[in-house]
């Protein structure tokens, strides 16, 4: 079971800020996007205005990264993990997942060469 972490950001009197983030105890990404719209739907009051959702898991050494304005689409997006540490929510969200931006391995690159041979990485 992938682990996949969740937060919301809500404009609250004019800035905007994020709550902790919760870990969703989801098996796919589309159980963890529902379950986290649905808690973080509820758990939003007024004055309080939900902005965007972020759902993010890690795999293949990267942040795969979903998020969602209210009323749109989910878009789908993938970061090293010390990129995904320069913004405040989402480096919340790797320590809920447990993962140490610092330590983390770089990414697996698209293109490899191994004795004149070229290999290429769907993505």
């Amino acid at each position: 079971m992938t682990p996949f972490a969740s937060v919301a950001l809500f404009r609250r009197n004019g800035s905007v800020v994020f709550k902790a983030p919760r870990k969703e105890s989801s098996a796919e990404k589309t159980q963890a996007r529902k379950s986290a719209s649905r808690f973080w739907s509820g758990s939003i009051v007024e004055p309080d205005k939900l902005t965007k959702l972020v759902v993010l898991a890690v795999g293949g050494g990267l942040v795969l990264i979903g998020e969602r304005q209210p009323g749109r689409a989910w878009m789908e997006y993938r970061m090293t993990p010390a990129e995904a540490a320069k913004q405040p929510h989402l480096a919340a969200c790797l320590s809920e997942l447990g993962v140490d931006a610092d330590q983390a391995p770089p990414p697996l690159p698209d293109t490899l060469e191994i004795n004149g041979a070229i290999y290429r990485r769907e993505i």
